[in-house]
């Protein structure tokens, strides 16, 4: 009896040791890759801007925006918003159709892609862009401060920008 009784012992001990150890190995791990919250496909619900001098909010892409933001949890990033109200033309007009770059990325549509990195203390995600239909955005950094509610990301900087997008995957 009492070998029975220092078996039962020495195995519940054993046990103890090797709960502890592995728990202490699963929480080193977690602590190594913290998740990753924006990962997914994000679809734009606005996307708006501060007019300055009436304090107005301007909805630059309309009132429901198109696009969608996919931030892959290998650290890509894809990016394309279009106005609610895209333009309607045919191949050979678009041929003909004079546009202007700039006015064209305001109002009407814009792309972009590259790699992202995030700052969970600071919430903020920084779009480091390699190619895109924005010129001027192509080899920069474009830091974008973000506050994250369930499923709605809010990518606003509190003054004067604000784009929620919702997740869908």
């Amino acid at each position: 009896m009492k070998k029975t009784t220092a078996f039962f012992l020495l195995l519940l001990l054993h046990s103890c040791i090797y709960a502890q150890i592995t728990g202490s190995k699963k929480n080193r791990e977690n602590k190594k890759t913290p998740t990753n919250p924006l990962a997914g496909t994000w679809r734009l619900v606005e996307f708006t801007d501060l007019d300055t001098l009436t304090g107005k909010w301007i909805y630059r892409y309309g009132k429901n925006p198109r696009g969608y933001f996919t931030y892959t949890k290998a650290h890509i990033l894809n990016l394309n918003i279009s106005t609610d109200a895209p333009l309607k033309i045919s191949e050979d007009s678009a041929k003909k159709l004079n546009v202007n770059l700039f006015d064209n990325i305001e109002y009407v549509s814009f792309g972009y892609f590259g790699t992202y990195s995030l700052d969970l203390e600071k919430s903020i995600v920084t779009h480091h862009v390699t190619g895109g239909g924005i010129p001027w955005y192509i080899d920069t950094d474009q830091p974008r401060p973000f506050t994250l509610k369930g499923d709605t990301l809010i990518i606003s900087n509190h003054k004067t920008t604000k784009r929620v997008l919702v997740r869908v995957d």
